[in-house]
């Protein structure tokens, strides 16, 4: 019985973690300061099962996700910027995603994103 229990928990929470992965897909926005100062970042995610891809919109155009992961509320995902690709890590919460991405300077710098309504059809 006690066995039992504790598959059923396994499934339900692979569903749970698989459900909410899912919830991340769409676009979200937020500001990344750059060398200019704060600039605007648009997020597209595409999520299929625990790989995450899709786009990154900001003053570079629209930027290829690759490399993407997921993991429960946590997912990670790297950015090719020409000579330098930059790693994502990120939580995903109710209403935003906190992401870590490493600057220039060698440092981490945080950011929020929001996520965007999706359009009416």
């Amino acid at each position: 019985m006690k066995r039992m229990i504790q598959v059923i928990m396994m499934l339900a929470l692979g569903y749970v973690s698989q459900s909410f992965a899912q919830d991340i897909g769409g676009k979200w926005t937020g500001k990344m300061q750059g060398r200019q100062g704060a600039m605007d970042i648009v997020f597209d995610f595409k999520v299929n099962a625990d790989t995450l891809t899709g786009t990154v919109t900001g003053p570079m155009g629209d930027l290829p996700i690759i490399n993407g992961k997921i993991k429960g509320d946590h997912f990670s995902f790297d950015v090719n910027m020409g000579e330098r690709t930059m790693s994502h890590l990120c939580t995903a919460m109710s209403d935003s995603i906190s992401m870590r991405v490493p600057t220039m300077q060698g440092d981490t710098m945080q950011v929020i994103l929001k996520r965007q309504p999706k359009a009416k059809e």
